[in-house]
């Protein structure tokens, strides 16, 4: 399973559930999340990996300033994650 197959399927599932998942490009700040997904006021960052690929540090650093402002930020490798990310953004 590749990051892209990964990534494609999240793209799909959140805009099959209503929601929006945008892929983030940041010139000039590196390290930031792939995906955006937002719906209903919720916002969730995720980053995308490989099946068993970790975030490298800057990836990390970016993930937690994210974190300390208060948003969600999830890392997924697989598949069945997908339903964590659909969860964060249902939450109330």
């Amino acid at each position: 399973m590749s990051e892209k197959a990964i990534e494609q399927a999240l793209r799909q599932a959140i805009q099959a559930d209503g929601g929006i998942c945008w892929k983030l490009v940041s010139p000039g700040v590196d390290g930031v999340p792939d995906r955006l997904c937002l719906k209903a006021g919720r916002a969730v960052f995720v980053e995308v990996k490989a099946p068993g690929k970790r975030p490298r540090p800057l990836q990390q650093r970016r993930m937690r300033q994210l974190r300390e402002q208060g948003f969600t930020c999830l890392v997924i490798d697989s598949m069945s994650q997908i339903e964590e990310v659909r969860r964060a953004l249902s939450a109330s």
